[in-house]
């Protein structure tokens, strides 16, 4: 994904929120492991002391293969929980079972192909849950990850009654296994983070959950992409009504 769509998707959400006041934040970064991992590293250069980061990779909090429709945070990033389970693919493979929910895997322990652990062993996967509600900790006013494989078409992040496509914000034709670092800023605090999934058998995995706090974006800046975000919407809805 080129600079171009990440400002677009940032400018997006700003025009569809009010500008004029307290409004979240998206950014994408470029897919592939280097443009990911530098996104993660810029987003913990603005994080003030106390963040916390989840990378599941404490075997003896959690059970791989295990799973639950909701998983705690082991060092308290937040809760996450299969609010609509999917069905038909290959998480009913095996020992899973799609209704079972979410599962903490690993490369020997996952059905799946595309998705994988970024530090250490292992990773959150959705297994293939049309909605995945991630639930951060009070008290923090952004969060960061990784997200491994996010190729359905159809699927959507919903912040703060959003709705942003993975067609427009990660590009269409996705292949298998890209990786792209996620982060979100809200100055009124975080709230639920949905990820929905339109196929019944597609999903993805996160890794690296962070939950900070830091600096409010400059305001000229916001202005600027609430603007943008504005403009976009019109063209939209212009195209819409021809």
């Amino acid at each position: 994904m080129n600079t171009l769509k990440t400002v677009g998707a940032i400018g997006v959400l700003l025009g569809a929120c009010t500008w004029a006041g307290a409004a979240p934040i998206l950014n994408i970064s470029s897919q592939g492991a280097a443009a990911a991992a530098a996104a993660e590293l810029d987003f913990l250069s603005t994080a003030h002391s106390g963040y916390l980061t989840e990378t599941f990779d404490d075997n003896t909090f959690y059970t791989v293969g295990s799973q639950a429709s909701t998983i705690t945070s082991s060092v308290g990033v937040g809760d996450f929980t299969s609010a609509v389970p999917g069905s038909g693919g290959l998480c009913d493979s095996g020992p899973y079972n799609c209704n079972d929910g979410l599962a903490v895997l690993n490369a020997s322990a996952s059905p799946f192909s595309g998705r994988y652990a970024i530090s250490g062993n292992n990773w959150l996967d959705s297994m293939d849950a049309r909605q995945m509600v991630i639930s951060p900790a009070a008290g923090f006013n952004s969060m960061g990850f990784y997200i491994t494989d996010p190729n359905d078409a159809g699927g959507r992040f919903s912040i703060g009654g959003v709705d942003f496509s993975f067609n427009d914000i990660f590009g269409s034709a996705l292949g298998n296994g890209r990786v792209y670092y996620v982060s979100l800023y809200d100055a009124a605090g975080l709230g639920d983070v949905s990820i929905f999934s339109n196929n019944p058998d597609d999903g993805y995995g996160i890794d690296n959950v962070t939950v900070a706090n830091v600096t409010e974006p400059g305001t000229l800046a916001l202005l600027a992409l609430g603007l943008l975000g504005i403009g976009l919407s019109l063209s939209r809805k212009s195209k819409r009504n021809r």
